[in-house]
């Protein structure tokens, strides 16, 4: 396999598009259709065909595409690895992210790291749980500031970053702003961040569950939008759970942290990166700027 053939491959899948794909490439369109088959006939494997709807990749480019990813982003961080040492402090550093950190301590870690790397791209961005390991996997992401992940599968390895505690929140002047336990709020309207596929695993039914409680029924659903969440608790009725952090920085829009004497779990974040992926010097420096800055301001948030 040639670098040519894999980046045709991958532009073509992505845009599900021939034409596509060349304008991306700058080539033409015969010259990508030529460098597939290239690719097809080295594996001896049909990758792709056409369809109404586009290009449509076959079982064995369904399993060709993340390796070919992976092996995309790893040559470009090969590259830029090399180019660093030089001295040339360029490239790119992607990072998947959630609203607990990205409204906290990953503004402070952007600025500390521009003062040190102003030239090299950053790419962030909110991630679930799911997406970020399978971007993690891909090469799409370099690594992932996101909430400890249990059971952690080999391939990927992560760094506690630091621990603190869930909350409930309401909006200022809710009529439940006085109560003191859980059990009060059964009946009360809950937002939910996660699908309904990683519910059972999420902090709320651990919060319910631990204390011998059953789920909230009226549960409003808006998966990995946090600015619904924001608004919705901000300017209605609906109750949430954040992070205490997160929680101080959004209060003056009027959320409020409720009382709740109830034990509350905690919530512990970490860094994951793939095991197999040496970090390139943009990648330690953002690391090393993001747990400074970490240490510096929620060392002593439990």
């Amino acid at each position: 396999m040639k670098l040519q053939q894999l980046q045709a491959f991958v532009a073509a899948a992505h845009h599900r598009s021939l034409r596509a794909a060349a304008r991306e490439l700058g080539v033409t369109q015969p010259a990508v259709t030529h460098t597939i088959r290239e690719l097809e006939s080295a594996l001896n494997a049909e990758l792709m065909v056409r369809s109404v709807r586009g290009i449509e990749l076959t079982a064995c480019g369904l399993a060709l595409l993340p390796r070919a990813e992976q092996l995309l982003g790893d040559m470009r961080r090969t590259v830029e690895a090399v180019e660093q040492v030089k001295g040339e402090l360029a490239g790119k550093v992607s990072v998947g992210t959630m609203p607990s950190l990205a409204l906290t301590v990953l503004p402070h870690a952007v600025s500390s790291f521009r003062e040190k790397m102003p030239l090299v791209d950053l790419h962030l961005e909110e991630v679930t749980v799911p997406d970020a390991l399978a971007r993690l996997r891909n090469g799409a992401l370099d690594l992932a500031a996101i909430h400890h992940v249990q059971a952690l599968d080999s391939d990927l390895v992560q760094v506690p970053l630091y621990s603190t505690q869930f909350v409930v929140t309401m909006r200022a002047g809710h009529p439940l702003a006085n109560v003191t336990r859980l059990s009060e709020l059964l009946d009360a309207e809950w937002i939910v961040t996660v699908g309904a596929d990683h519910f059972p695993h999420s902090v709320m039914m651990a919060m319910f569950s631990a204390h011998g409680l059953p789920v909230p029924k009226r549960l409003l659903r808006a998966p990995s939008s946090f600015a619904v969440t924001l608004g919705l608790v901000s300017q209605t009725d609906v109750i949430s759970c954040f992070t205490r952090p997160l929680a101080q920085k959004v209060a003056p829009l009027g959320i409020r942290v409720a009382q709740i004497e109830d034990a509350l779990p905690n919530y512990d974040l970490s860094i994951i990166s793939r095991r197999d992926l040496l970090p390139t010097p943009a990648v330690q420096q953002f690391v090393a700027c993001l747990r400074q800055v970490t240490r510096e301001r929620m060392g002593s948030v439990q």
